[in-house]
């Protein structure tokens, strides 16, 4: 196996995992410093003495959503440069879009992603996932994290640093699709939404291998992102106790509709690969070549 075609994938997520644990105790050891209300606040939580109260109660959620969107915006210029992983011009080529055809692979993510979740509906997320999504919901920082930076950050460095550069390296296109799939899915670190995101990144990334940038993927994203946030926002705790069986009179008639909207979310994918031309060669023109060490 080639590994420079891959090393895009490895780099990629080590940038992101340490951002997300370096970047993220070098902000709190600095808001520590500058902020007695603060250190007393995260002093009392990892002393144990909060009385058992859940973490958003005790450190506030717009700080933890401010450095959410740090460690995003880090990682991403880390894979801008030095890496060259991400180029801003072609990621974000909306110009390009051709929308009749985008529009149906949008169609394809909505009923695809409606799928997936009453697939999905019977694994929880860990407590502490649970308590910190709810917190941002009702948090103006959090929600800007939750469905604007979150997701473009994320197709920034899952489909155009990961998949893209693996494809610019001359890779089978289904192996940058699936690599860049399974790197989304494992950096959940959670099992709930690991399987979720899997293979709705599938579908991301057959989508960004057409259209050659992230508009569509990240519409999509951020539609799917601020659809939870609603639910989180109007059900709270009670949207672990969601049922889609019981709101379709069954489970039966729940499974069929499942069933309905993976075979329409299939049929629209397939109409928009044969519909919308592929932009590998406009990829590879916006490539600069590359001089090998």
């Amino acid at each position: 196996m080639n590994w420079h075609k891959l090393s895009p994938a490895l780099l990629t997520l080590l940038v992101f995992l340490l951002a997300q644990g370096i970047g993220t105790l070098l902000i709190v050891l600095i808001a520590m410093l500058v902020s007695p209300e603060l250190r007393t606040s995260i002093g009392t939580y990892m002393s144990g003495a909060a009385d058992g109260l859940p973490l958003f109660e005790t450190i506030p959620a717009a700080f933890m959503a401010l450095t959410l969107i740090a460690v995003d915006i880090i990682a991403v210029l880390f894979c801008y440069s030095p890496l060259r992983y991400i180029r801003p011009v072609t990621a974000a080529d909306i110009a390009s879009i051709r929308w009749r055809p985008g529009l149906i692979a949008v169609a394809a993510g909505i009923l695809g992603a409606l799928c997936i979740s009453i697939l999905t509906e019977k694994v929880q997320l860990p407590d502490v996932m649970l308590q910190m999504m709810l917190a941002m919901s009702h948090n103006l920082w959090g929600l800007l994290a939750l469905i604007i930076i979150g997701p473009i950050a994320e197709e920034l460095l899952f489909r155009e640093a990961i998949e893209g550069e693996i494809l610019r390296r001359g890779a089978n296109p289904w192996l940058a699709i699936i690599v860049s799939a399974i790197a989304f899915g494992a950096v959940h670190l959670n099992l709930a939404q690991g399987l979720y995101a899997l293979p709705l990144a599938i579908l991301f990334g057959i989508i960004y291998y057409k259209t050659g940038n992230i508009v569509l993927t990240s519409l999509l994203h951020i539609l799917n992102n601020g659809i939870a946030a609603l639910q989180l926002y109007t059900l709270g705790e009670g949207i672990e106790d969601i049922s889609y069986a019981e709101w379709f009179g069954g489970s039966t008639r729940a499974y069929t509709f499942t069933l309905l909207c993976g075979i329409l979310s299939l049929l629209l994918i397939k109409i928009f690969w044969k519909s919308y031309p592929t932009n590998e060669k406009q990829q590879k023109k916006a490539l600069p070549e590359r001089k090998e060490p």
